[in-house]
């Protein structure tokens, strides 16, 4: 009986311990704690292999939800660069600067400059930093 057992000093070596502690632990799982030959509090194999196991699916799933979260995030970033212009559509003559400053008047409406608004005569807009719904 005493070679099936793994001393509860082998679970420290993985991860952070439970916040209580393994004896707590353990005991709040139904797993009796005894004593090996050797006098050192331990658990039986099946306990100790049913434990990793549970880690090794917990570290799995944590994985999949940091690469799952870490898409969705790309996938925001992405939606959010706006449209360059590819190289092949740049007239000979023209320098980058100037294809995407006419490019800027292709993609559509721009927000005035607070310098256009006081030269326009018709007044400032004011454009909040954060929309009032709380929103972005």
């Amino acid at each position: 009986m005493n070679d099936q057992l793994i001393p509860l000093s082998v679970l420290q070596l993985g991860p952070d311990p439970p916040t209580a502690g393994w004896p707590a632990y353990l005991g709040s799982r139904g797993v009796s704690i005894v004593e090996d030959d050797l006098g050192r509090p331990a658990i039986a194999r099946a306990d100790a292999r049913q434990l990793f196991a549970e880690r090794r699916e917990s570290e799995v799933r944590r994985c999949e939800v940091a690469a799952r979260n870490d898409a969705q995030v790309e996938a925001q970033r992405l939606a959010s660069v706006r449209p360059g212009i590819p190289w092949w559509e740049i007239p000979e003559g023209v320098t980058p600067g100037e294809a995407m400053t006419a490019g800027d008047k292709m993609t559509g409406p721009r927000r005035r400059t607070p310098l256009e608004d006081a030269l326009s005569g018709n007044g400032t807009t004011f454009h909040p930093i954060r929309s009032e719904d709380g929103g972005q």
